[in-house]
């Protein structure tokens, strides 16, 4: 089934791990970069026994909640780093939420409303995350790697880092013979 075809897909609920489920010819399709209700066209990335893996190429039918990333190098093919970038942050935290929901629900058999609340400091889910492991390419460039691969994406930014860990400037160096820096921020003292 993996092909460079795409497929068209109504979009349903939030899944765990930065997906949406669909259906196609009967199988469950993970699709990364969407949200329940849209109407897209998806390349499938992985095909297993069970089910698909795919990414929205095309959106045919926008939720209302989708944004523009901030981050250009969010989406199919690019960093994995960022699942939500396409959504804005108060649906994000909805999403997040009904994911803990059902998660509970299913595998603990409890019943419980849960509200995801913002990272202080981070009202618009970035500048949030104090920990951050880079890979380097063998030519030295740094930057994150794509999702569900060992492809390095060339990054000069993050904007999900904290802005501790930006100030390093980890990825406007060079660093030849190293296969990853990994870099901490204390977000009280820097």
């Amino acid at each position: 089934m993996e092909s460079s075809e795409p497929i068209e897909l109504r979009i349903g609920a939030v899944a765990n791990g930065g997906s949406c489920v669909a259906r196609h010819e009967g199988r469950v399709v993970f699709v990364r970069h969407t949200l329940p209700g849209e109407l897209v066209l998806a390349r499938v990335t992985q095909e297993t026994k069970n089910f698909l893996r795919a990414d929205a190429v095309e959106i045919l039918e926008a939720s209302p909640d989708r944004v523009p990333a901030p981050c250009p190098f969010s989406g199919p093919e690019r960093c994995g780093g960022c699942d939500w970038q396409h959504v804005a942050v108060p649906a994000q935290r909805r999403l997040k939420a009904a994911v803990v929901e059902e998660q509970l629900r299913r595998v603990a058999g409890i019943s419980r409303e849960v509200v995801v609340e913002e990272v202080p400091g981070a009202p618009d889910g970035l500048g949030w995350r104090t920990r951050v492991q880079f890979s380097v390419r063998r030519d030295g460039a740094v930057g994150l790697r794509r999702h569900r691969s060992h492809t390095v994406e060339p990054i000069d930014e993050c904007l999900i880092a904290h802005p501790e860990v930006e100030a390093l400037g980890i990825e406007r160096k060079r660093w030849p013979g190293a296969s990853g820096v990994e870099a901490t921020a204390s977000a009280g003292t820097g």
